[in-house]
């Protein structure tokens, strides 16, 4: 998925967002938004990149000025925590249904997980208001559902690739790991970012929640939102050769693996909230919509 016109305004707002929490300098904070305006206006090639590629740069730049390699690290671990506390809520209402309808909701819960995320334009998280928004979406429905062709696929793989995105979200996708280990013989790698990048799950996150417990977990190998495959490890590249299915979370990978799908030939189950109206549209679903959509 390139980038559109509304990714411009988008990412000098995302700008302002990440330098705020990196920084309470407002000289620094200024230059970060002067040089992503500059950036924006001189670099003719930024419409060729996606909108996954604009925000990791005004990520790193901030890093870059500030010094501080991590502005979203509180944000993360508390996501984590509050998570946790909804979590029981959630393996409560699976025990209580059939096989495919507790199915159903683990995934509809990592898309809830998917709603913490503090750099969309237009959606807007309270840390105050996080765990009565979490539990409110486990209410919600699928505008897109592919969930009985995903089990479907599961049945049929023997190794799962799954790219986790937010923090707090990645509580949710432990438990459908672990269900899908339950449910299935699939051997599941489970990827977090290689550092840190906006609110992404990092290997930090996964030893706070004790992935490792339900899966292999394995970095991409870099601090890039989504995936990027000039700067992805070996490791990783391997991974997404062999996987037999991929489960790709959040707009991040939604926006970068729509560009290489062709490269990966294999089905990927993309799974999140459209909270973006451009990946809304690019979906054919209205903004704010849970999407679980099989590409094979």
């Amino acid at each position: 998925m390139k980038s559109h016109l509304l990714c411009i305004p988008c990412t000098v707002r995302a700008a302002y967002d990440i330098a705020v929490k990196a920084t309470e300098d407002e000289a620094l904070q200024k230059r970060i938004i002067y040089e992503t305006l500059r950036w924006l206006s001189g670099d003719p090639s930024v419409m060729e990149m996606t909108p996954a590629g604009l925000h990791t740069y005004v990520q790193r730049l901030t890093c870059r000025i500030t010094g501080n390699p991590d502005p979203f690290k509180d944000l993360k671990r508390r996501s984590n925590e509050v998570a946790m506390r909804v979590l029981p809520v959630l393996e409560r209402r699976c025990r209580r249904m059939n096989c495919e309808d507790a199915f159903r909701l683990a995934v509809l819960g990592t898309i809830c997980g998917n709603t913490i995320d503090f750099e969309v334009e237009g959606h807007k998280v309270s840390m105050d208001g996080l765990e009565r928004q979490l539990l409110g979406c486990l209410d919600g429905s699928l505008a897109i559902d592919d969930t009985h062709e995903l089990m479907n696929l599961l049945s049929r793989s023997e190794t799962l690739l799954y790219l986790t995105d937010n923090s707090g979200e990645i509580v949710f996708d432990r438990f459908l790991m672990s269900m899908i280990r339950e449910m299935y013989q699939v051997e599941i790698l489970a990827a977090v970012k290689g550092g840190p990048v906006l609110n992404d799950a990092t290997m930090e996150d996964a030893e706070q929640i004790r992935l490792g417990e339900v899966a292999e977990v394995i970095t991409t190998g870099s601090d890039h939102i989504g995936v990027n495959l000039e700067e992805a490890s070996e490791e990783f590249q391997q991974s997404l050769r062999e996987a037999d299915l991929i489960i790709a979370k959040g707009q991040g990978n939604y926006e970068s693996i729509t560009e290489i799908h062709h490269l990966l030939r294999r089905p990927i189950a993309y799974v999140l909230r459209a909270k973006c109206i451009l990946v809304a549209e690019s979906l054919g679903v209205k903004q704010f919509s849970n999407v679980v959509k099989i590409i094979t």
